[in-house]
């Protein structure tokens, strides 16, 4: 199904809290959060919802939206990851591959 002037995330969101449905609304917090950690390797935030289709488990479909959101914002954010207080940089691609070593957390 597709409704003219409404993109994918914005379906997946409908789908999720309007109709209970279990998809992963992928915006750019999630994107960035998948494509840093190496959940996924994708351009845009279509293909991360893809890859994320295929890839995510059952149980974390349904609240997965919400938990990479936070930790978008919390932990990985766009300008100054908290690399150094992750809880997941031993399994990030990102932070393995710093130049630098580890990045400090500062707050």
């Amino acid at each position: 199904m597709a409704l003219p002037g409404i993109g994918r995330r914005c379906a997946d969101i409908v789908l999720s809290f309007v109709f209970g449905r279990d998809v992963i609304a992928v915006d750019t917090h999630v994107h960035r959060v998948c494509n840093r950690i190496g959940m996924t390797a994708a351009k845009t935030a279509d293909r991360t919802a893809k890859q994320l289709e295929e890839r995510t488990p059952e149980w974390a479909m349904r609240d997965g939206h919400f938990w990479l959101i936070q930790f978008g914002k919390a932990v990985c954010t766009a300008r100054a990851p908290q690399c150094g207080t992750c809880p997941v940089a031993d399994l990030c691609e990102f932070y393995v591959a710093l130049p630098a070593g580890p990045v400090a957390s500062t707050s």
